[in-house]
């Protein structure tokens, strides 16, 4: 059995930014900057293009999910979760966005394409990027086979909070939501 740990991202909003964690250590921290990468994008609003999320969307209040080996039906739930925030904070013009690391960025877009079609996150960019690309050591990245996903909300190119090993399930969703609620302010 898998044991949940909670832990608080910043010591002022403890509740409101506390993230689930399985394990694993992975990515940036809270106060480090998100950088500009190119991963092949299949869909959301850069389909079709290797351009830079980041450099796009600049101040707006974002997610990153980079994905490492984690279950296409997690992933689902994430990108569905992440769906439903773009449209509850239109308004802040929050972006979100699902990094699926791979060793052959061709071979990941049909399963890419599916997880389009499960999670209806017609909104949510979804793009491959290889493992071998300098933003996976620019970003932090664990290629450990028990770091399965990372996420980083953040806001101005500094991030906010981060997870490792993000379940979506009600209580790791609540508290992606908590730390998105942090960032659209």
């Amino acid at each position: 059995m898998i044991k949940h740990l909670v832990f608080g991202v910043a010591a002022v909003a403890v509740a409101a930014s506390a993230v689930a964690f399985l394990g694993g250590k992975s990515g940036l921290k809270a106060g480090d900057r998100v950088t500009p990468f190119h991963p092949s994008h299949v869909s959301g609003p850069l389909a079709g293009t290797d351009n830079c999320f980041p450099c796009t969307f600049q101040n707006r209040p974002q997610v990153q999910v980079w994905i490492n080996g984690d279950s296409a039906a997690n992933v689902v739930k994430i990108a569905a979760g992440l769906q439903k925030q773009i449209d509850a904070n239109k308004g802040k013009e929050f972006k979100a966005m699902v990094v699926w690391l791979t060793d052959d960025v061709n071979a990941a877009k049909p399963t890419l394409k599916k997880v389009l079609a499960e999670s209806g996150a017609k909104d949510v960019a979804l793009a491959a990027l290889s493992k071998k690309d300098d933003a996976v050591d620019a970003y932090k990245m664990s290629l450990a086979s028990d770091v399965k996903n990372t996420v980083y909300v953040y806001k101005n190119w500094k991030v906010e909070a981060s997870m490792v090993n993000l379940v979506a399930d009600d209580k790791g969703l609540v508290a992606l939501n908590g730390a998105i609620a942090n960032v659209v302010k």
